[in-house]
């Protein structure tokens, strides 16, 4: 017998952040003959629901956020900590569809796939890899909504988010180059809203023991990026 919602919470998380992660794979995608020919799928899906991998999360995400001095990843790192899990859907081994629609500036796709494989071997340091093929973001938009709709339907809040997925992709815990984080909570009040903006002052001593990310942008104190300290960071 499982009484009272604490009781059922874990189990409700992840029966329901299955059930999203059906309706990302299954959502409409471009190029879906290629998946009559045998192509792969390029839509990766990950469930973190345990507590000692989302205080990791939270972890990275204040680690990265001092080193870009920005307060939101510290908003972020504090609902990670609250949220009851988080199902990460990303894009890994992608490929064009075929379509040479233009979009991404180039006549085909194999132009752009030819164009952009130096920057996108050159992007590892990144947050995110990239150039990416502008459908296939699209496609991924699609999954993450079908999944949150799938978890509005099953009654249980969801946050679409980036930094979160960030932390994922360079903790190891998914492997795609691009991806979104569903935060999923069941509480009387969705926990991935109205959260305010902490005040952080990034070089105060209780933050000296959060390491490098070994991420790029980092920004200076004097909101120049270390990369680049001639262009004042744009943010």
């Amino acid at each position: 017998m499982q009484s009272g919602i604490d009781a059922m919470r874990a189990d409700i998380v992840r029966t329901v952040g299955q059930l999203c992660a059906a309706a990302a794979v299954t959502a409409p995608k471009s190029g879906g003959q290629l998946f009559l020919r045998g192509k792969p799928l390029f839509i990766e899906t990950a469930l973190v629901d345990d507590r000692s991998a989302l205080k990791r999360l939270a972890d990275w995400m204040r680690a990265r956020g001092k080193e870009r001095r920005q307060e939101i990843w510290f908003r972020d790192a504090a609902m990670a900590e609250r949220i009851d899990g988080v199902l990460l859907i990303g894009m890994k081994g992608w490929y064009p569809p075929i379509y040479d629609c233009g979009a991404c500036g180039y006549a085909t796709c194999a132009e752009f796939m030819e164009a952009t494989k130096k920057l996108r071997q050159a992007s590892a340091d990144f947050e995110f890899g990239g150039p990416q093929c502008n459908l296939r973001d699209i496609d991924l938009g699609i999954a993450v909504g079908s999944a949150a709709k799938a978890a509005s339907l099953n009654n249980v809040d969801t946050r679409c988010q980036t930094r979160i997925a960030v932390a994922a992709r360079k903790l190891g815990l998914i492997e795609a180059e691009v991806a979104v984080a569903l935060s999923m909570s069941v509480t009387h009040k969705n926990v991935g809203f109205d959260n305010r903006m902490p005040a952080v002052d990034f070089d105060a001593a209780d933050l000296a023991h959060l390491p490098t990310t070994g991420t790029i942008p980092v920004k200076r104190p004097d909101k120049r990026w270390a990369h680049m300290p001639h262009v004042e960071a744009d943010e």
